[in-house]
């Protein structure tokens, strides 16, 4: 059967085996990926996944665990192109395609994100930060490539960070742009030849920044252009699944994270460091470890199998569920709860077990922040978002 088939013909919903798999609802093992994801991240910002060297051993083991954290970065991204491209293609035909996604989107992002910065603000102007209006460019989700441009921005307040909101503020830009994308190319060839278009295009500019330096490395790895390789990748993966050949996707799934976990291993040792600021891994890194989450992806939504049933643990879905406050806090608390770690290392007098501890104790409290801003303010409103429910019914239907 023909690959390449008509916008008319994807459906929302398959049989794989005897079990359905149905794309409108809620697929525990992607929570599950999501909570690997904002795991990763904050056992790299909290566990010393920086780039210098302990002392102890002991240290060393837990830094190469925790080294390369930085990647469920990426892993958010993919599961960001496959779960939106999903819902827009699934949803093209509804005559309010773009009001229902837009207010959709606006009301799950817009208030607590605005709200923490209005927190940081008001913090900021205590702590005596350096506002100018250049970090107005925040309120619109163009606040890292302002960093980038003007790099004053970054350190306007002593000890509370926000130099994480880069993620989010290319995210936002994808948002932006996608969903026109997605209803001006109709057809599933069009949007997966655009896709292969973009990985190709944020690969190849990656690559000419390694070897001119005609700009700095920090572009590479936080440009939307430069980082468009996950997205796509995740995008692409939504509109394979829901054609034809599926179950041959699934079947190599394994097969394909086996390779480039292998090629992420030997670019590991070709690597300085793992770290993301070494050429290698924002090289082609970025690209090897969207196409290890891709794979993952593919087999967390499978209605059986390791994969799913290891990602549908209650613990990783908890941290999923309550993941986007934990992303937006984590990194700016982390100033807050420094002394804690040093406290900890001169009465224990062991930085392996300060360590631990403050690892442990900072990802409950970060926890507890998330899970009460969820509850008390984004629950509430997330209420809203039934009025703007997804028709997707066929348009014949209609």
């Amino acid at each position: 059967m023909n690959v390449s088939l008509t916008a008319h013909a994807i459906p929302s919903a398959y049989t794989e085996g005897d079990q359905l798999v149905d794309f409108r609802t809620r697929m525990p093992g992607l929570d599950g990926l999501r909570g690997l994801a904002i795991l990763a991240v904050f056992l790299f910002h909290y566990a010393g996944g920086g780039t210098e060297r302990p002392d102890s051993v002991l240290l060393r083991v837990m830094y190469g665990f925790t080294r390369f954290g930085w990647a469920g970065v990426d892993l958010f991204f993919v599961l960001s192109g496959f779960l939106i491209t999903g819902i827009l293609y699934d949803t093209r035909d509804d005559p309010r395609y773009f009001r229902n996604f837009y207010l959709r989107r606006s009301l799950r992002i817009f208030p607590v994100y605005y709200a923490f910065v209005l927190v940081i603000g008001i913090a900021g102007a205590l702590a005596g930060a350096r506002w100018t209006t250049g970090h107005l460019s925040f309120l619109v989700y163009f606040g890292y490539p302002a960093v980038l441009i003007w790099p004053d921005l970054a350190p306007a307040i002593p000890h509370i960070r926000i130099n994480h909101l880069w993620s989010l503020c290319l995210e936002e830009q994808f948002y932006l742009i996608w969903p026109l994308l997605v209803l001006v190319l109709v057809s599933s060839q069009r949007i997966l030849l655009f896709c292969g278009a973009f990985v190709c295009l944020a690969l190849g500019l990656r690559l000419l920044v390694w070897q001119t330096g005609w700009i700095s490395s920090e572009w590479a790895e936080s440009f939307l252009l430069f980082r468009m390789d996950s997205l796509a990748i995740g995008a692409a993966l939504a509109i394979l699944v829901r054609g034809p050949r599926r179950v041959s996707f699934t079947r190599a799934a394994p097969v394909v994270l086996g390779v480039a976990v292998i090629a992420l291993l030997g670019l590991c040792l070709i690597s300085p460091s793992p770290h993301y600021s070494a050429a290698p891994m924002w090289t082609l890194g970025f690209t090897l470890i969207s196409i290890i989450s891709a794979s993952l992806v593919l087999l967390a939504i499978q209605p059986r199998g390791i994969v799913r049933s290891f990602f549908s643990g209650h613990l990783l879905r908890a941290l999923g569920k309550y993941s986007y406050g934990m992303y937006l806090y984590h990194f700016s608390v982390m100033g807050l709860l420094s002394p804690m770690k040093l406290l900890l290392t001169s009465t224990l007098r062991s930085a392996v077990l300060a360590k631990m501890i403050f690892v442990l104790v900072s990802l409950a409290i970060n926890f507890a922040l998330a899970v009460a801003s969820f509850r008390y303010f984004e629950s509430p409103i997330l209420k809203l978002k039934s009025r703007f429910d997804y028709d997707t019914a066929p348009a014949a239907a209609r």
